[in-house]
């Protein structure tokens, strides 16, 4: 049985259940809690020093958002993943993106694209050493426009997106895209940015997320074969 022990050290500032969520999502997002876990609520209350309410009210909401599945009469698990789930994904991101950069670049403050800069500089250099800190610059990056746009429900719906694909998208994705094209891909995307150019933004985010996506399918059906390679070993 897995735990999430290890970040339940964290003080407890907002409401049970936001707090028992964050770390579940934290924990589910990273690969700590695997698909197919299970998640016990007695232990999960354990851990995190908390009552089994707040446990069962969290996982009931992760539920709902699609991060853990129910099973009647047997508990609670984390979702599996599947390729049409990260189709459907990337279709919803893409249709949000696009409206979310043509609401926010004519916005765009030079503090806002001196920060993008600041950001992009940093990722590349990420990239350049492998490391996985590039997941986190390149969601801080993207949510620099997407906070412009001006709207919370959009933003929501990014937020989650975002947190669905980040099962998705862990640093193995990216160690499979030749560095070379990240940069070429940023350096264009931050230069339309500057230009304030929406439909070149906007150009250079479905290049960048087509190649990021066929990344995630190579992981995935790689990640099937070698269960199925298990299970009959």
């Amino acid at each position: 049985m897995a735990t999430i022990s290890m970040i339940s050290s964290d003080t407890t500032p907002e409401g049970l259940q936001d707090f028992v969520s964050r770390r579940l999502v934290k924990a589910i997002v990273s690969g700590d809690l695997p698909p197919g876990t299970r998640l016990s609520p007695a232990r999960l209350a354990e851990d995190l020093g908390v009552s089994h309410i707040p446990v069962r009210e969290a996982l009931a909401a992760l539920e709902a958002v699609g991060h853990v599945k129910r099973i009647p009469r047997v508990g609670f698990f984390v979702a599996e993943l599947s390729t049409g789930g990260i189709e459907d994904i990337y279709h919803w991101r893409q249709v949000l993106e696009d409206e979310a950069h043509r609401m926010a670049v004519p916005r765009l403050t030079d503090a806002d694209l001196a920060r993008m800069r600041e950001i992009n500089t940093a990722m590349l250099e990420a990239v350049r050493q492998r490391s996985d800190r590039f997941l986190l610059l390149n969601r801080e990056f993207h949510f620099v426009p997407f906070e412009r746009a001006g709207s919370e429900h959009l933003l929501r719906f990014l937020n989650h997106l975002w947190d669905a694909s980040a099962r998705h998208q862990n640093a193995m994705a990216y160690l499979r895209v030749p560095p070379s094209l990240l940069q070429t891909h940023h350096n264009g995307l931050m230069q339309a940015f500057e230009a304030r150019n929406v439909d070149q933004v906007n150009a250079w985010m479905k290049t960048h997320r087509e190649f990021t996506l066929e990344a995630l399918r190579k992981i995935h059906v790689s990640a099937v074969s070698k269960q199925k390679a298990d299970t009959k070993a």
